[in-house]
């Protein structure tokens, strides 16, 4: 009879362990395999005494150091079949039918020693963490789980929604197709149409029609600029998704074009170039204003101008550079352009990224509404505010820098599907001794000067409430 009370899982536990420990056992104790090992050492051995006899010892010590330098990158020959878990305890129970107890598997020395260690790992953790009180260590283990179950979530997520990918060329269209220009045209048509009546013509009409001159590249290399010819919408303010809606407007109404360094130089149209006549950009919004007064359509036809210019550059094979990355880092916008990392590749990226750190806000939330629910009344919550940040800062390090959870979960096999892993973690963060291992880790590796700054912080905190 055991001291102890177990749960089904523990009772399938205990019973492979037990099974695992006789094999291990039998291996051990096994003469024949003993003799079979004996017999193969003093066979190497006796025949590295004759090479040596023989003058060979050079030729042998150079043959280990080669043999050594191989094994270090010598992939396995024959790799493993992992199991499921059902098809091991099945094993188990086929092996050993009757109940098995840890006293089955343990002396009760070798019990109290470890409970003795588990002690001594709950200790030193609740001194280095400053967390004492045994419903805040619980809160703490489910906050884990549940931030390891968010990253674990995030590559099906991720690779479901293509996070990462680059622009599928076949789904996109020639940047001169023929229906792209037709809705173009069909939307400066309209809108001309609209205004028309009302207003009459103006310079206005020719702002709908012309070439933007941010599309215009001819005579750049002259001035010794290289605006990369088919990639010349990196290189240009104009074609920027975000910064084109003020310097794409902008140069639209006074036919300047601004490049990705903010120099920007006057276009002409007969013959239609860029010139050497360098525009401040004062001077260039100043004839915004000025030419936004001297007809209130102006500047409606250039916004509108540049929203369907963007549109129609949007879904072509080159897509949009990436916004605002070209006038802070050019190489490495380049490399993600000309690689057809593209506008659209990076808002899917973004929306990807952004909901992921939803989902860590709604944990922190209900890891804060939950915890919430244990405050005693005579408690003040400030107080008790403090240890739920303090759970919540802990889980979240414990969760990104643990190796131990890296290893049991992250680098499963990548069959395993999304129910699989989960239930894993449901029994891992329910494990004593998992946990234990988890707690010694943080223990043994060192705190970061960032996280130990933090959680002294909020003692801080907790001392002057």
């Amino acid at each position: 009879m055991s001291k102890f009370s177990y749960s089904n899982d523990e009772m399938d536990i205990n019973k492979i362990l037990k099974m695992n420990q006789d094999i291990s056992k039998s291996l051990l104790n096994n003469s024949e395999i003993g003799n079979s090992r004996k017999q193969a050492d003093d066979n190497i051995e006796s025949s590295m005494e004759l090479l040596r006899s023989l003058g060979k010892g050079s030729s042998i010590n150079k043959l280990s150091e080669e043999a050594k330098e191989k094994n270090k990158d010598r992939k396995l020959e024959h790799r493993p079949v992992i199991e499921s878990w059902e098809s091991i305890v099945a094993q188990a129970n086929e092996y050993d039918p009757n109940p098995v107890v840890l006293e089955d598997i343990m002396s009760e020395a070798e019990i109290n020693e470890a409970f003795s260690e588990l002690d001594d790992i709950n200790h030193v953790f609740s001194k280095k963490t400053t967390i004492v009180n045994k419903t805040d260590l619980s809160f703490l283990a489910v906050a884990t789980a549940l931030q390891v179950t968010k990253a674990l979530l995030f590559p099906y997520v991720a690779d479901k929604f293509h996070y990462g990918e680059q622009i599928d060329k076949s789904k996109r269209l020639d940047h001169n197709d023929k229906s792209i220009e037709e809705a173009h045209r069909k939307a400066n048509d309209k809108f001309r149409d609209k205004n028309l009546k009302n207003h009459g013509t103006g310079r206005w009409i020719n702002i709908l029609y012309q070439t933007p001159p941010y599309d215009i590249t001819k005579g750049s290399a002259d001035l010794g600029i290289n605006m990369g010819g088919a990639y010349h919408r990196l290189y240009t303010l104009g074609h920027d998704p975000i910064l084109g809606w003020i310097f794409g407007t902008a140069n639209i109404l006074t036919d300047v074009v601004t490049l990705n360094n903010f120099l920007s130089l006057r276009v002409a149209r007969d013959p239609m170039k860029i010139t050497s006549e360098v525009v401040p950009l004062s001077k260039m919004f100043q004839e915004c204003y000025e030419y936004a007064n001297a007809d209130y359509l102006n500047l409606p036809a250039a916004v509108f101008a540049q929203s369907q210019h963007l549109k129609s550059d949007k879904y072509t094979k080159l897509g949009l550079p990436i916004p605002l990355l070209s006038s802070i880092n050019e190489n490495f916008a380049s490399k993600l352009y000309k690689s057809n990392y593209d506008s659209l590749c990076f808002a899917r990226d973004l929306k990807i990224v952004g909901a992921s750190f939803v989902v860590s806000k709604i944990i922190d939330i209900l890891i804060l509404l939950v915890h919430g629910l244990f405050r005693k009344e005579e408690e003040p919550l400030d107080l008790f505010e403090v240890r739920t940040r303090k759970i919540l800062l802990i889980s979240n390090s414990i969760a990104s820098t643990s190796s131990i959870i890296n290893t049991a979960i992250t680098k499963n096999p990548k069959n395993l599907d999304i129910g699989s892993l989960l239930s894993t973690v449901s029994h891992l963060f329910t494990d004593v001794r998992y946990i234990s291992k988890i707690k010694q880790e943080f223990i043994e590796s060192e705190i970061s000067t960032k996280l130990q700054a933090e959680i002294e912080e909020i003692d801080y905190l907790f001392d002057e409430i």
